[in-house]
């Protein structure tokens, strides 16, 4: 409906993305005619493209012998006696014959591989042999050197160092550098780039007032001092580390994260040291005496996806953990692929399976399982994270626990003494009268089947045996069934189903099957019964079996072989919570197995003992089985049971049995023992109250070491079942060796941030570039090896590294946050300021003809960066403008509004939060792997399955209907119509003007104003018209309703305002 309401001739539909131009040796060449051929830059992305594959690293690849990715390789004798390249000489490298030959059997590479030289290439290729072939190791594994800036023209442009490497190349280009951006234009991009959240009016026109020369340089510092800064930039490491708050594979279980997440936002807003960073994220848990916070931060390595498949292997999905692992960590922090070594060489690059394997031991030590088996919660190793007040709490219900068990603990040492106090106190007495109301029968067993208290005479008939067999019971004699007898007794107890009754007896049992029943046999089972099976005993109201049937089994086992007196009681509900089994005169707990009984439970079969119809009998002995009409209470079942131990009381201490003894004394404790019981209750009660309290207390995934630790083997092509060599930890040798020092993941951790690698600092000031600009100075920012792309600007990136590395002090003693421009060594503070503060990037993003043309991609950085906001900014920004943005930092993951069935086929039910939740930053948004948030995988967000280095940016037509149309934008688009009017009363041109400025920061052209003035009386008829559409507009978000708007006003604002969040400009940073 809004659809068609809204004017759309004002939305700008034309973005324009930046993307990368691969920078190819042809067009190195055309440039630098005259420089000599650079065997990095011209040469190896040759021979990595079309070499490699037969002549590279990969060893069971290799043809000829030839490996054209080192040097010894390259220059060797070959078997033919001749040599593929020769320094200096044309004639005598065959390589240079191969690559020239019109042979079609000659010709390299070989015409099936569809990979042909062009012929600038093969000219390139002839040029380097002529200078001298000379080789160099690949640029990114040799350690970066700050070079010296280089010298430029206009010397007045340059704000800090790197301008005069960017305007170096401009210049060289026969480029100029765009002019600086409008103040209204810095404002919000370095707003948008450092907190994700757009500046407001009053920071805007503040900015613009202030005339002092470094006001650029105040906003950005007191943009990086803002607490979302952190959130802004947390949100990127959120895609490197595979971040999501479930597990992914199968169900795609819900796990808790979210303190991992706050852990990365602090550190950003803390400007943690990046070598810190780095260390407490890989092996926190290894450092000395680690803290809290150390230990949380190890959760990074835990993101990956986990499994609880009941059917998968849990030694192929731990392989796939570990595997995962690694990958992470050399694209994150190497900038390799090293993930294509799992199952063989690297194709490309100098890194073997085994190195593969020597990397992915440092993570094969967790004491986790292949399979969790836990969907709702964190699986082990995890670690509670409680506040200070929930720390307090948690202190004193231990204490409080420490306190019961203590006082249980002395009422057990006083049992002797009160125990036989209460003997002597009820041998006084006389025996206590059970109370027979509602009983149907007695089943006394002495000596005979006879049923006693029956309404008319009645004798049981033993089956399966010649007679019945008497021994010494529980009260008198007993009957003794060995298997295969077992007493009918006829018709005796027609129990139902909507009345109450109960039965028991006393046991002493030596194997499985009925106590008693009166049930029908197999399929329908109709009837009920008591059941011993497994040590536990059971109770069946049964219609049908298994459809139309209770059943409830006793939680605690119970031994075999000694004298329990067993009672089950029935309320007449049909329910199974009002079916009680009492063992030895307690209340057990029960586990219910079958809850629905709807139908009768009357039959025509007769009451056994010691069998079901025709099956179940069972070994053992049987006394006074009693049968009642009414459910019997917790003193009626003590009572019996107490009637039964009578004659142990009455006997003298020193003739009791061992048993004897043992079965009184428990029967005591479990009964009478006052003191005790009331003592064990309120330890349970403490063990109850701290395990409640436990589950609020948030937890997170950590690392750990197991000890002894896993055994590591190589995986024959990947195969997780076919082990090769062993092998122990380790890194490629192409790269720096490990410091000295035990071999663990703490080793590696300080290997990455060593001052000699060549490759972290040099990826990780990449990947920061390519934030604020959109594309990486080396384009392929996951991929620094052979096949990555050469960087636009070397001695740039080169810079940079060493100044993140080192510091601006030649001591690398880092400056944070000190004097304006410093940087200290590891300060991404720092660097970030450096970047934003350059001229480079302070420039216009308007692009000329002239500039399109030959920078179409802006890799000469000819202009400012322009790109589309992020999936998570498109909507913080909405709501920020609408006055909705809830600014709360940290916290669990909410759940805002979404379409219903998104989460279909997992094993969760979405429940859409509430109130203040909904209006939280998009960083917050609960991130389900199977069924991602559908306006954030719109806007081109990943699910975080696995490392993303970079989002794709696509422009689809659903995007703008989402903006028009998912409640999220138009609850936002209502919230700055209500804004705007609250804050104008009455002029609609202000309002107007106010609605742009909060959405754009700018002030609007009069074209503009008068597009939105035009748009506005159209809706705002139209809504007079149909008061009902514009009530259905405003319904629209659980946010409030303005009480005092026009409706017909306010819905044609809503109007205007769904516009403007809908314009390329809004979305575009």
């Amino acid at each position: 409906m809004l659809l068609k309401r809204i004017a759309r001739s004002f939305c700008l539909l034309l973005a324009v993305l930046s993307a990368c131009l691969v920078s190819s040796p042809v067009a190195a060449k055309s440039t630098t005619n005259l420089a000599k051929v650079d065997f990095n830059r011209d040469i190896r992305p040759i021979f990595s493209e079309h070499c490699y594959a037969c002549h590279g690293p990969d060893e069971n690849k290799r043809k000829a012998g030839l490996r054209l990715d080192m040097q010894e390789g390259a220059f060797k004798e070959l078997k033919s006696g001749n040599h593929a390249l020769v320094a200096g000489d044309l004639t005598n490298s065959t390589l240079v014959e191969r690559i020239s030959s019109a042979d079609l059997e000659e010709v390299m590479p070989p015409p099936k591989h569809n990979k042909p030289l062009k012929p600038e290439q093969i000219a390139l290729l002839k040029r380097w042999v002529q200078e001298g072939a000379q080789w160099k190791k690949h640029w990114s594994f040799i350690p970066p050197e700050r070079p010296a800036l280089p010298a430029v023209d206009d010397r007045k442009w340059p704000r800090n160092p790197i301008d005069y490497f960017t305007l170096a190349r401009l210049e060289k280009e026969k480029l100029k550098p765009n002019p600086e951006a409008d103040k209204a234009t810095l404002i919000r991009r370095a707003t948008l780039d450092l907190t994700g959240l757009p500046p407001t009016i009053a920071e805007v026109d503040a900015f613009l007032a202030d005339k002092s020369h470094d006001a650029y340089e105040k906003l950005v510092d007191r943009l990086l001092k803002s607490p979302h800064y952190g959130e802004r930039m947390a949100q990127n490491w959120m895609d490197l580390s595979r971040y999501a708050d479930t597990s992914g594979y199968h169900f795609d279980g819900v796990r808790f994260m979210w303190l991992w997440r706050d852990w990365v936002i602090k550190a950003f807003n803390d400007n943690k040291p990046y070598n810190e960073f780095t260390v407490e994220q890989l092996a926190g848990d290894l450092l000395s005496k680690p803290t809290q916070s150390q230990r949380v931060a190890t959760g990074f390595v835990r993101n990956n996806m986990t499994n609880d498949e009941g059917g998968a292997d849990p030694d192929e999905y731990l392989n796939k953990y570990v595997a995962d692992r690694v990958t992470t960590v050399g694209a994150v922090w190497l900038g390799l692929t090293v993930g294509c070594t799992e199952c063989h060489d690297h194709k490309y690059d100098p890194l073997t399976t085994k190195e593969f394997y020597r990397m992915y031991a440092f993570f094969h030590n967790v004491p986790e399982k292949g399979l969790d088996r836990i969907r709702t919660d964190n699986p082990p190793p995890r670690l509670p994270v409680p506040t200070s007040d929930q720390a307090l709490k948690f202190v004193e219900a231990d204490f409080t626990l420490k306190d019961a068990e203590k006082t249980l603990l002395d009422r057990s040492n006083e049992l002797g003494e009160t125990q036989e106090k209460w003997e002597l106190e009820t041998n006084a007495k006389p025996a206590p009268k059970l109370n027979e109301e509602g009983l149907v029968a007695t089943l006394s067993f002495d000596d005979s089947l006879a049923v006693i208290s029956a309404p008319a005479s009645a004798e049981g008939k033993i089956l399966d045996a010649e007679k019945p067999e008497f021994v010494d019971g529980r009260l008198g004699k007993a009957l003794k069934l060995d298997g295969k007898a077992h007493v009918n007794f006829g018709s005796l107890a027609g129990f139902e189903r909507t009345n109450a009754f109960s039965y028991g007896a006393w046991v002493k049992l030596d194997g499985d099957g009925a106590v008693l029943s009166r049930i029908e046999k197999s399929p329908g089972f109709r009837g009920f019964d008591l059941f011993f099976s497994e040590e536990k005993f059971q109770v069946h109201l049964i219609n049908t079996w298994p459809d139309n049937a209770l059943k409830i089994r006793s939680k605690d086992k119970f031994p075999k072989n000694q004298w329990l007196h067993v009672l089950a009681t029935h309320d007449g509900s049909g329910k199974a919570s009002g079916v009680k089994l009492f063992v030895n005169g307690r209340d057990r707990e029960v586990e219910i197995e079958k809850d629905n009984l709807t139908a009768t439970i009357a039959n025509n079969e007769s009451l056994r003992v010691g069998a079901r119809n025709g099956e179940a009998t069972i070994k053992g002995l049987v006394d006074d089985v009693r049968l009642y009409q009414r459910a019997l209470t917790v003193e009626d079942a003590r009572s019996l049971t107490l009637n039964g131990y009578l004659p142990l009381v009455a006997k003298s201490r020193g003739n009791r049995t061992d048993d004897e003894r043992s079965e009184l004394q428990r029967f005591y404790k479990e009964n009478y023992a006052v003191d005790y019981l009331r003592s064990d209750a309120a330890l349970a009660e403490a063990r109850k109250r701290k395990e409640e309290f436990y589950k609020t207390i948030p937890t997170t995934l950590i690392m750990e070491e197991m000890n002894p630790p896993r055994d590591t083997f190589v995986f024959v092509r990947g195969d997780f079942r076919t082990k090769g060599e062993k092998v122990t930890p380790g890194t490629p040798a192409i790269l720096p060796p490990l410091p000295a020092g035990p071999t663990n993941r703490l080793a590696l951790a300080r290997w990455l941030v060593a001052k000699e690698h060549p490759l972290m600092a040099r990826v990780t000031v990449n990947r920061y570039w390519s934030v604020f600009f959109g594309t990486g100075l080396v384009k392929t920012i996951n991929d620094f090896g052979s096949q990555g792309e050469w960087p636009s600007h070397p001695e740039l990136l080169d810079w940079l590294a060493v100044q993140f590395r080192d510091g601006s002090e030649p001591t690398r003693k880092a400056r944070r946050d000190s004097t304006p421009g410093s940087v200290g060594a590891w300060d991404v503070k720092g660097l970030v300021r450096l970047i934003v503060t350059s001229a480079t990037y302070r420039q216009s993003a308007a692009v000329t003809p002239e500039k399109l043309e030959r920078d179409p991609y802006n890799r000469h950085f000819t202009r400012g960066p322009r790109e589309r906001l992020d999936a998570e900014f498109v909507r913080d920004n909405a709501l920020a403008v609408a006055g909705l943005l809830n600014g709360k930092i940290g916290g669990p993951s909410v759940k805002p509004y979404q379409p219903p069935g998104i989460w279909d086929g997992t094993d969760s039910k979405f429940e859409q939060d509430h109130g203040d939740a909904l209006y939280r930053r998009g960083l917050y948004v609960f991130w389900r792997r199977s069924a991602h948030y559908p306006s954030f995988a719109t806007f081109d967000a990943p699910s975080r399955e696995v490392c993303t280095f970079l989002r794709q940016r696509t422009q689809t037509p659903l995007q703008s209907l989402v903006l028009m149309n998912d409640p999220a934008y138009v609850e936002a688009a209502r919230g700055l119509a209500e804004r705007v009017l609250r804050e104008e009363p009455k002029d609609t041109n202000k309002r107007l003007v106010l609605a742009f400025r909060h959405t754009l920061g700018r002030k609007p052209q009069p074209d503009e104003i008068a597009v939105l003035q035009k748009t506005y009386t159209q809706q705002l008829a139209s809504f007079r018209q149909d008061s009902e559409a514009a009530k259905a507009l405003l319904k629209v978000g659980e946010s409030p309703l303005s009480k005092q708007a026009d409706t017909a006003e306010l819905a044609a604002m809503t109007a205007v305002a769904n516009v403007l969040l809908n314009l390329n400009e809004t979305i575009t940073k």
